[in-house]
């Protein structure tokens, strides 16, 4: 894989640790939760409690694990097919099927056995996930896997995080009008390496994009996802995809698979599409991403339906000349007749800086309902617009490019506001597309606007930047809402979750999917911790028709969005009656003991202390810092580990933990750009942390 060099990306927003959010359930209930031990060597006759006496198989350590059990796999490799079927866990008590230890080397491998890649392969699964409800996988790695290894039908609040997957046409194939919230996150996929990207022509002299497309390589032509008639509600955020075909890919049907989120991630050397919902798509939401190397930028060809939102992402590539030929499209937005959207999509303060060109259109297309503004473009080669066909209810204005403007656009008197310059990025070898001082995109775009999120973009100067950063920050767009719509299939009423959190001096506001109903929630009701010390919290308050909570804390107090996290007791209800839910949150649930009523159990090994790991800045460059806390006072001794994405030990750091907590410095030149993986030992448990560094 080609090396990555993005400087500043962005911070962590949510923190992915193993443990369980318990509101309104007694200490004997959680006492209760038991862990299971898988092991290849193990025997299905045994009884699995005991890490001395491990059960054989995955399916059977499942099938005796209830709401808030653990399945642990030590460390092997299991050649089975992972059967889950009609496996329920419970609301806020999910089982969790998870690799016993952190270490790279150490993670269980589910390997399918498939040789070699092949069209039609049904017998090389990995899980085979049918008619269940709150399952959480994570730390496993999958290999060997063709075509939909991971099959999902009718399944819901299902989360894979944290899991390796090598292989795979498409990877988590869902389907079923019962298949709805799907979470992925912290993952990586590789699909077939450099050869992927790479290939020039396929043993019969086609060349690698349509041998991969429609000749005989076509078993990549998939996705890391793929939805196909579900009920929608799913997330994809902080995930890693590299030398794939596509990298995320859906073949909605007509009313369905709605209501998708894809933030944070990091995808590069994408042989076709990034993001690229097919024939049709509802309120999508598609920001802060990071792509590079990508044959064609957001591909919304012949898609009905709208409202998509994307926003705050940055796109690059590199200007070898392979590059050049592969990365060839900014955008593929266009369609024909009725297989066009028929609500807008919005194309706000996002960054590109390639060998791109803006806009690819086949003959006798046109772009409809593309809403786009405040975007900088930065072409590195002889290409720049190719925007062949506008329709009127196309909007183009308050954008920044180096290269003229098409025809069609000046025609249309379109780009009034716009800029034909330079809009000076900070560095464009290493892709830091923050702005320089002296920007003609400083203070030059237009506020956006959204009355249905109750929603309008803040800035710092006179005006928004434009391009996906104000200022040092990734520009932010409007909270995701859960939308129902005329003709769209759902078989479910949306439990409320918080998809955005942010503080403001001594305010933590968080925001919901769907509005909270003001009688069900109190200060009383709210547990709040930083660090593991708890405070206390003095008042709360809904607005923006009850899908945003205030909650107060002391005058004075400085709260920090990355180290808090909160609990409720008892859950707050929704207006619809449903009660809310941590599944998803992008803040972390309570963890410490010493509040009452409000429970958590740790579902790593049991212990005194429950760590957390931090690291900042995340991406860094040449140092940062990293975090550990504990509950607990007692003086304890730990080491971090770093390693590769192969699983290589980079380095290590012993440490001690006094008063609850630890900082150890980062500080190596030696360490190349890509992602890395910071793994904290404390006693008998781990807690883990993806991090990326970018030079």
């Amino acid at each position: 894989m080609k090396t990555l060099a993005f400087e500043y990306w962005r911070r962590r927003k949510f923190i992915h640790v193993l443990f369980l959010f318990v509101a309104g359930i007694s200490p004997s209930e959680v006492a209760q939760s038991k862990i299971l031990f898988v092991s290849p060597s193990g025997n299905d006759l045994n009884s699995g409690i005991s890490i001395d006496a491990p059960l054989k198989t995955v399916t059977h350590g499942v099938s005796l694990a209830s709401g808030g059990d653990t399945v642990y796999l030590l460390p092997g490799t299991y050649s089975e097919l992972v059967k889950i079927v009609q496996k329920q866990g419970i609301a806020e008590k999910p089982i969790y099927i998870y690799g016993y230890d952190e270490s790279p080397e150490l993670r269980p491998v589910i390997d399918g056995g498939a040789a070699i890649p092949s069209i039609g392969n049904t017998t090389n699964y990995w899980m085979d996930i049918e008619s269940s409800s709150w399952i959480e996988i994570g730390n496993i790695v999958f290999r060997n896997g063709w075509t939909d290894p991971i099959k999902v039908i009718n399944s819901s609040y299902l989360t894979f995080n944290g899991c390796y997957f090598y292989g795979g046409r498409r990877v988590i194939a869902a389907a079923g009008t019962n298949m709805h919230h799907l979470l992925v996150q912290n993952c990586y996929w590789d699909q077939g390496g450099e050869y992927l990207w790479t290939l020039v022509s396929d043993t019969t002299g086609v060349d690698g994009w349509t041998s991969m497309h429609e000749g005989i390589l076509q078993y990549y032509n998939g996705s890391l996802i793929n939805l196909t008639g579900t009920g929608g509600s799913v997330v994809i955020r902080d995930n890693t995809i590299v030398n794939a075909f596509n990298a995320i890919r859906w073949t909605a049907l007509l009313d369905y698979d709605s209501n998708i989120e894809i933030y944070d991630n990091t995808v590069s050397d994408i042989r076709d599409n990034d993001f690229e919902p097919e024939y049709y798509t509802f309120n999508l939401h598609i920001y802060h991403n990071l792509s590079h190397n990508i044959h064609k930028t957001l591909s919304v060809d012949h898609v009905q339906g709208g409202y998509i939102y994307y926003y705050g992402n940055i796109v690059t590539s590199d200007a070898d000349s392979w590059s050049n030929q592969i990365a060839t499209s900014f955008w593929k937005v266009y369609g024909e007749g009725s297989t066009n959207l028929s609500y807008p999509l919005y194309a706000f303060n996002n960054s590109f800086c390639g060998v791109g060109k803006a806009f690819a259109m086949d003959d006798g297309t046109v772009a409809v309902q593309v809403k786009h503004f405040n975007n900088a473009y930065y072409f590195t080669a002889s290409r720049g617009w190719n925007l062949d066909a506008v329709d009127s209810t196309d909007s183009f204005d308050y954008d920044v490019s180096n290269k003229p403007w098409p025809p069609n656009i000046i025609n249309r008197n379109q780009e009034t506001h716009g800029r034909l310059a330079d809009a000076q990025f900070m560095n464009t070898t290493n892709f830091d597309l923050r702005l320089k001082q002296g920007s003609p995109a400083i203070d030059g775009g237009t506020t956006a606007s959204f009355p249905e999120f109750g929603w309008v973009q803040s800035y710092h100067g006179s005006a928004p930047d434009i391009g996906a950063y104000e200022g040092d920050t990734l520009v932010e767009g409007p909270p995701f809402r859960f939308r129902t719509w005329p003709g769209l299939y759902f078989t479910y009423s949306e439990k409320p979750r918080i998809v955005r959190s942010k503080t403001s001096g001594n305010v933590l506001t968080l925001y919901f999917s769907a509005p909270l109903d003001s009688m069900t929630i109190a200060p009383g009701n709210i547990a709040l911790s930083d660090k593991g010390s708890d405070i206390g919290v003095l008042s709360s308050s809904l607005s923006g028709d009850g899908y945003r909570l205030d909650i107060g804390v002391a005058p004075g107090t400085s709260l920090d969005e990355h180290s808090l996290s909160i609990g409720f007791n008892p859950l707050p209800k929704g207006i619809n009656g449903q009660d809310a839910t941590m599944w998803a949150a992008t803040i972390s649930p309570y963890k410490n003991s010493s509040v009452t009523n409000v429970q958590e159990t740790n579902v790593t090994i049991p212990s005194t202390f429950h760590p957390m790991l931090e690291i900042y800045p995340n991406p860094f460059n040449n140092s940062a810092k990293v975090l550990i806390h504990i509950s607990g006072s007692a003086m304890t001794k730990g080491i971090l580990q770093i390693y590769d994405v192969v699983g290589r030990r980079i380095e290590e750091h012993p440490f001690t933990i006094s008063h609850g907590a630890a900082e150890i410095s980062i500080n190596d030149e030696r360490l190349a750009s890509g992602s890395y993986f910071a793994i904290a030992r404390v006693g008998a448990e781990t807690v883990s942390r993806k991090f990326i560094v970018l030079k």
